[in-house]
């Protein structure tokens, strides 16, 4: 066996990120720019290193049912039984067989071989018995936690927010591969003209059901596009693009990113204002080589004339800027990151709920460090890629308990999509539009 076959090179990615804690798009990133792999084998890798870990636990269930000391194994074992009953349980177009000879294979290279016997029985006892009855979880939420490979304790979480059958509904899409999106650069294009452009090199592409500036595809790289290069469109999801809107921005304001890499949100605001009549953005974040990541896309959209970055952490804003200095200010908070489970699934396992329970306090400080520096009469919008009400709802409500001359809006983007929804605090979940999980809100300063 070579050893560098793509279920070979997908074990040993699966070992990194889990004894790491890599990201799985990064490290994936690396290893296809540095293997020599042909397009069917790179495809293959991909799919194996993001199936294996979406289905994480639903996988765990059904091997581990067949060992006694399943924490024991060294983790390279543990991800190639994962790697292997995921083949077997969801790709159904390669036989058991190739798929049981190659883990062999692969085993006999790691550790002199002492672990094939062990990989060879416990993958035969699965393609025997097959995938588990999941009917026998007697408790409902335990059931759902391993049938959609969600952590318990986050499965509870949703479940008492939002309701069990609501939640099953989320949970049922949270595994589905996304698609590919894009804003349009409405400086230098238009959405139709875009359209036009990509349709050879996008056969399913189409126009954005969410924002009237997005592109989507099932699948596709707009990265790799000239359009991309060239500065006419830029990455970023569904979702994330109802932020700007949302803020009603004039080309003469003056705006605040208080959280601004890598600069998505940032740019999209830049195209409403006009450096002629004065309009900038200043952006900001704790690190100088994330914003590095801002100047890069502002200089490639064409909109650096307007922008001006600072590192500085936001909870400090309020020692930086003098009171109502800005008409608009941004608080894309540093959240759990749930809402993007599709996107990287490796995010739900990384989490703990100590890790949600510190970040309320830093999202509140955030928003009251900047509330100061707003003029009488702006906007501030409060946004987050999670999910949870903890850094949502709960954050946004204490804050206008502490600061009395802020009120609720009706967030743009939300009446802009007819949202059935509460359009004051604006939350779309994984399941509604099949984007990222996403929460507006918009404070305005009455006096």
């Amino acid at each position: 066996m070579q050893n560098k076959t793509p279920r070979y090179l997908a074990v040993n990615l699966l070992e990194s990120i889990e004894q790491q804690q890599r990201y799985a798009n990064l490290s994936l990133n690396h290893l296809l720019q540095h293997e020599r792999l042909s397009d069917v084998d790179k495809h293959l890798v991909t799919r194996l290193v993001y199936g294996t870990i979406q289905w994480q636990l639903r996988l765990d269930y059904n091997w581990r049912a067949f060992v006694k000391t399943p924490d024991n194994l060294p983790i390279w074992v543990q991800m190639l039984l994962r790697m292997s009953l995921y083949q077997l349980f969801f790709l159904d177009k390669v036989p058991a067989h190739a798929i049981l000879n190659e883990a062999n294979e692969i085993a006999k290279t790691r550790d002199h071989g002492r672990y094939v016997k062990l990989v060879n029985a416990v993958l035969r006892h699965v393609q025997r018995a097959g995938e588990q009855d999941y009917q026998q979880i007697a408790n409902d939420v335990e059931r759902l936690s391993i049938t959609s490979s969600v952590p318990l304790w986050l499965t509870q979480r949703l479940v008492e927010q939002y309701g069990f059958e609501r939640c099953k509904n989320m949970l049922a899409v949270v595994n589905q591969p996304p698609h590919a999106s894009a804003r349009v650069n409405t400086l230098k294009t238009n959405r139709d003209e875009m359209l036009a452009e990509l349709a050879t090199t996008f056969t399913d592409i189409k126009p954005s059901e969410v924002s009237p500036v997005g592109l989507t595809a099932a699948g596709g790289n707009f990265a790799q596009t000239t359009a991309f290069k060239n500065g006419e469109l830029t990455i970023q999801d569904e979702s994330s693009m109802l932020v700007a809107p949302s803020l009603q921005v004039e080309p003469q304001h003056q705006v605040l990113d208080a959280c601004s890499a890598p600069g998505g949100k940032t740019t999209h605001i830049a195209t409403y204002l006009d450096p002629e009549q004065g309009g900038s953005i200043t952006a900001l974040d704790i690190h100088q080589r994330k914003l590095k990541l801002v100047e890069d896309n502002a200089q490639r959209l064409g909109v650096d004339d307007r922008l001006t970055t600072l590192p500085l952490d936001a909870r400090k804003v309020d020692q930086t800027f003098a009171d109502e200095t800005f008409d608009r200010i941004l608080v894309d908070a540093p959240c759990s990151g749930l809402g993007l489970m599709r996107r990287k699934p490796e995010i739900r396992y990384a989490k703990q709920e100590q890790d949600i329970a510190r970040l309320p306090e830093i999202q509140g400080d955030i928003l009251a460090a900047a509330a100061a520096k707003l003029k009488v009469g702006g906007l501030m919008v409060y946004s987050t890629c999670t999910i949870l009400a903890a850094e949502n709802q709960e954050v946004v409500q204490n804050f206008l308990n502490n600061h009395t001359n802020f009120t609720l809006t009706k967030v743009k983007a939300a009446q802009d999509i007819n949202w059935a929804g509460d359009q004051e605090m604006f939350q779309l979940l994984l399941d509604d539009y099949q984007t990222d999980g996403f929460f507006i809100a918009c404070l305005k300063r009455i006096n």
